[in-house]
């Protein structure tokens, strides 16, 4: 998780939307000098996971989302949740509606395709 949320902003947030427990590595604003779209949110997340590039897709919902993960080397996939047409969300992946859009499409998504997601 990646938040431009402040550090004791974040926790609260992932349990009114019922993730707190589904999420393991999290970082803050507090982890940044700059907020998206400045990779530096990103690449603080990039770090704690200790996962390659290559294995990690970005979830947003922004055109700034976009935009910092193109900046540090990672996909990304958009959610029009966050109000932003096709158009502003291009660069991503894949664009769906929301989680929901995502699940019912993930058998042809390219997280579950032979389909490379590499940068």
């Amino acid at each position: 998780m990646a938040s431009s949320a402040e550090k004791e902003e974040l926790e609260p947030l992932l349990e009114r939307a019922g993730a707190a427990d589904l999420i393991e590595h999290k970082a803050s604003s507090d982890d940044a000098e700059r907020s998206k779209p400045d990779p530096d949110i990103v690449q603080a997340a990039l770090k704690r996971l200790g996962l390659p590039k290559s294995d990690v897709v970005m979830i947003g919902d922004t055109p700034y989302d976009v935009e910092a993960a193109d900046r540090a080397g990672i996909a990304a996939i958009a959610f029009r949740s966050g109000g932003w047409d096709d158009e502003s969300l291009k660069g991503a992946l894949e664009i769906y509606d929301g989680p929901a859009d995502l699940l019912a499409h993930l058998p042809r998504s390219m997280l579950t395709s032979s389909a490379s997601v590499r940068r």
